[in-house]
């Protein structure tokens, strides 16, 4: 690999911590509702936050407009916001982007055409809701409901043109974000998001002796995190002269207000996931990834957590760079057209019928910097006029700031042209730390049946026998093992 000169000098610590299946009109699209940004990385882009307008964005369907929510105070579950897991896989997104009111998509998807984003309402549509709950798909939480969110990017920077890096769930995504591809994949290879990507990650392209951290929360297969596990390949980056330490959260939040904590830090949420039942809650694992339809208040204070344990330790926060971002948009509206023009990263093509080329990017999600070094109210974009930021840009910065050269990592085209992002960094420190807050207003809502792995794709017919505490877990596994000799779970 070549060497090239350091970027960011001022940071010696980043911390990567991903959330899960929210876009950014959904969490943040309200933030700037009432003034402008006071800083915008390059300086003369446009002096606007592209979020959201009342009474501007909206889906058709069945003869009805449903606009986007101010808030979702008015929703039965303020705080569980869609109740019911939007669809996520690669061809639910392509009708989410370029259907219409009755989920037509132009076919052939000539490259270059526009994505109206129109088709949310009509694939999150099911017989068993109602208006109601069908307009909790373009629902879209205001600053003071996700307080700690809203105030670290007011208080520090947000990305308004982060785009995932491909149109669908989250082990693809993920996988951009730590090997800059994924090998073809298109979606998730299962229910359970249970698989493993043969090949290299940022971990392996780190120059010997740069000290690395994955903390995690949740084990998930074989003793191990999920992204240990998934990429196989971190256990071939712990080579001699190299700290390694995958360890569970409690570790980090000691080093961090220690300030001893590695120079790039990996963190994994506790995982969230379930089905909404008409009428009976939901069943599922409440985490703190903001994963619909969890309660998003425990994700919260998760990202409050990470940010106090930071700045606990002043020396060690004056030499940090915190990114809070999401993997994916979980199917949750945005009105920003991702676009085309997207960099193929390898040979390989996704499947047939669609044999996509990885030329166009994913749906737009928040990317939150924080630093004594970023002034507050930054809004920032890629240097690029043409070619936006996605989570390949998290590879070729990190790589950078370690003085590798991003084109001879072995990490794909992707990552050879993805932007980097150290001009969102100034050149003057803070010496002012700001008080995130804590949730504003939580309302809780019913809580779930725990820990039922199979929620992601339970039909509701067996998630009511869940429920029904007349009913054992046998019938309920005869159930749902007859459903799937029939093909009956949903993609």
């Amino acid at each position: 690999m070549d060497t090239l000169s350091r970027i960011m000098p001022q940071i010696e610590h980043v911390v990567l911590l991903m959330l899960e299946n929210r876009s950014l009109d959904n969490v943040t699209g309200w933030i700037y509702e009432n003034g402008k940004p006071q800083r915008l990385v390059p300086a003369k882009s446009s002096p606007d936050f592209d979020g959201l307008i009342k009474k501007t964005f909206f889906n058709s369907y069945d003869g009805k407009d449903l606009y986007v929510a101010h808030g979702t105070q008015d929703f039965s579950e303020p705080m569980r916001v869609p109740r019911y897991d939007p669809h996520e896989p690669f061809a639910h997104v392509t009708i989410q982007l370029f259907g219409d009111s009755g989920g037509n998509v132009p076919i052939p998807l000539k490259p270059g055409t526009p994505a109206k984003m129109k088709g949310f309402a009509y694939d999150y549509d099911a017989s068993y809701e109602d208006w109601s709950t069908l307009h909790e798909v373009m629902g879209a939480y205001r600053a003071t409901q996700l307080s700690v969110l809203g105030n670290l990017a007011l208080d520090y920077a947000i990305s308004d043109r982060w785009f995932s890096s491909v149109p669908t769930q989250t082990n693809p995504n993920r996988a951009f974000t730590v090997c800059g591809t994924s090998l073809g994949r298109v979606k998730n290879s299962n229910e359970q998001a249970i698989e493993q990507f043969d090949t290299k990650t940022i971990w392996n392209a780190l120059p010997t002796g740069t000290s690395w951290g994955l903390y995690y929360q949740d084990v998930w297969q074989n003793n191990q995190c999920f992204t240990h596990y998934t990429f196989p390949w971190i256990d071939r980056a712990v080579i001699p002269g190299r700290f390694a330490e995958i360890a569970k959260l409690d570790t980090f939040l000691e080093r961090a207000k220690a300030g001893t904590l590695p120079a790039f830090t990996f963190l994994e949420p506790s995982w969230g996931y379930g089905k909404g039942i008409p009428g009976d809650g939901w069943v599922g694992k409440q985490g703190n990834d903001y994963h619909p339809p969890t309660e998003v208040g425990p994700g919260e204070e998760f990202v409050a957590e990470v940010y106090q344990a930071l700045t606990k330790n002043v020396p060690a926060w004056q030499k940090t760079l915190l990114i809070v971002t999401f993997d994916e948009h979980g199917g949750t509206y945005d009105h920003a057209d991702p676009g085309w023009g997207a960099k193929k990263p390898d040979s390989h093509s996704g499947p047939a019928p669609d044999n996509f080329q990885f030329d166009r990017f994913g749906v737009r999600v928040p990317t939150i910097m924080a630093s004594p070094w970023i002034p507050a109210g930054t809004v920032f974009r890629s240097p690029s006029a043409s070619y936006p930021y996605d989570h390949t840009s998290f590879i070729s910065t990190i790589l950078r700031w370690q003085g590798i050269d991003p084109v001879s990592a072995g990490l794909g085209q992707r990552v050879m042209v993805a932007p980097t992002f150290e001009s969102v960094l100034s050149d003057k420190m803070r010496t002012d730390i700001p008080d995130i807050g804590t949730i504003a207003d939580t309302i809780a809502g019913p809580a779930p049946v725990p820990n039922f792995a199979g929620a992601e794709g339970v039909p509701v017919a067996v998630m009511r026998m869940i429920v029904d505490t007349s009913v054992t877990i046998e019938e309920v596994e005869a159930r749902l093992k007859l459903y799937k000799a029939r093909g009956g779970l949903p993609v």
